[in-house]
């Protein structure tokens, strides 16, 4: 049995107000005006002026007030006033980590969200939803990326317009997309569009961001896509084989910041967001016609979660995000350079691998693994595959064809 907390011997109700005036029931308008203690934001309390002793707005800091309210209203009857339902995207886990799941009861209704839906005609049951509120959109990759409907709560600064072009920065295909504005007012809108238009549209800040589910299923993900699929520029790929030994020893978790310098096709980056969803992958390239390949790969093999960045890597790191992952699989001659980078930015318990192919890279990569602090190993990566021969007779013969024998660096911080 739990122990109540002495301090708070009174009952705590959190009203949830729906979309407008016509969603509140009898039994939460009773809950209201039975309270001696309102607390809500001002618009709320603002709704029911002079029908409690007290009130309290919950002003920019929601969890100090609730703190402040607990000590000073001890024994007495207090309302919560939330949008929808407290217990989505509200204030109700705030009150039960405040005053105790025993002490809280709660009056749900009905959200932004499931209005936002039924003006789309939208079934929502298989959706996932979102909050940005106060938070980088690029925390929840891994949410918006899913193939089926996808609802965002949005703020002032993460406004419709600004998400749709991060998720088109980052390899989104060109969904469709509506933004259900000023819900439940007489103002109410609703924007079809797609995620290009809507990056140059402006929307009301009060507003429910909608991601249709994508028109055509998605292929079966697994490792190891053909080099083929690729647009690349002659062999400038991560081989397949290697590929596969690459995403091994770096362990890709999803969430979290991978660098893939010199990413030439933008392989090692595609493959790695496609199994391990909500992973951001910076694909650093000098070259612009292969910086374009990459962007291509992205979008048709299905890599949301990379960026291609244009530039020098040791010109352009120092603007990324500290790395928990970094493939290193060209380095324009400097490759000396950005390893030292990689070793002063790589995050705890982060792995980096580096691929080596010429003697005068293998020398710059030994001189850095003779002083680094961080741990090593190299591995030897020899692969053969059979092609045909040409025979006079009608015999079937094949050889071992065997690929550039390739060094790699593994790193571990």
């Amino acid at each position: 049995m739990s122990k109540k907390d002495a301090r708070f011997k009174g009952a705590v109700t959190v009203v949830g107000l729906g979309v407008g005036p016509e969603d509140l029931p009898e039994s939460h308008r009773l809950a209201i005006k039975e309270a001696e203690v309102l607390v809500g934001g001002k618009r709320q309390l603002a709704m029911f002026a002079g029908q409690a002793e007290a009130t309290w707005s919950l002003g920019a800091n929601p969890r100090a007030t609730l703190e402040e309210v607990k000590k000073e209203a001890a024994g007495r009857k207090v309302v919560i006033l939330a949008s929808g339902d407290p217990l989505f995207f509200g204030i109700g886990q705030g009150a039960l980590e405040v005053f105790g799941s025993e002490n809280v009861a709660f009056l749900p209704n009905v959200t932004a969200l499931q209005k936002a839906f039924a003006r789309l005609k939208l079934p929502w049951n298989q959706s996932r939803s979102v909050s940005v509120h106060g938070r980088k959109v690029t925390e929840f990759f891994e949410e918006i990326g899913h193939a089926g409907a996808v609802a965002i709560y949005t703020d002032p600064e993460n406004t419709p317009n600004l998400l749709a072009k991060i998720l088109c920065e980052y390899g989104m295909a060109n969904r469709k997309v509506a933004v259900v504005e000023d819900i439940g007012s007489e103002q109410e809108r609703c924007l079809e569009t797609d995620l290009a238009q809507a990056e140059k549209m402006r929307f009301s800040p009060l507003n429910v961001m909608v991601l249709y589910p994508e028109a055509e299923p998605r292929p079966v993900v697994r490792l190891g896509l053909e080099d083929d699929l690729f647009s690349k520029e002659k062999s400038l790929i991560t081989k397949r084989d290697s590929r596969v030994l690459i995403l091994a020893e770096l362990q890709i978790e999803p969430r979290g910041v991978m660098w893939d310098v010199g990413a030439g096709s933008g392989s090692v980056g595609i493959e790695a967001v496609r199994i391990a969803p909500g992973l951001r992958v910076y694909a650093v390239e000098q070259d612009q016609s292969r910086l374009e390949m990459i962007q291509d790969n992205v979008k048709r093999l299905g890599g949301f979660g990379v960026k291609a960045v244009l530039g020098e890597a040791s010109a352009v790191l120092g603007d990324l995000p500290d790395p928990d992952r970094v493939f290193v699989g060209g380095s324009g001659g400097k490759l000396a350079d950005i390893l030292r980078i990689v070793e002063k930015r790589l995050r705890p318990g982060g792995r980096a691998v580096v691929s080596v192919v010429t003697p005068e890279s293998l020398g710059r990569a030994q001189n850095f693994v003779d002083k680094t602090h961080l741990a090593h190993e190299w591995l030897l990566l020899q692969v053969g595959r059979t092609v045909p021969i040409e025979s006079e007779k009608d015999v079937r013969l094949s050889r071992f064809q065997s690929q550039i024998p390739l060094f790699l660096l593994s790193l571990r911080r």
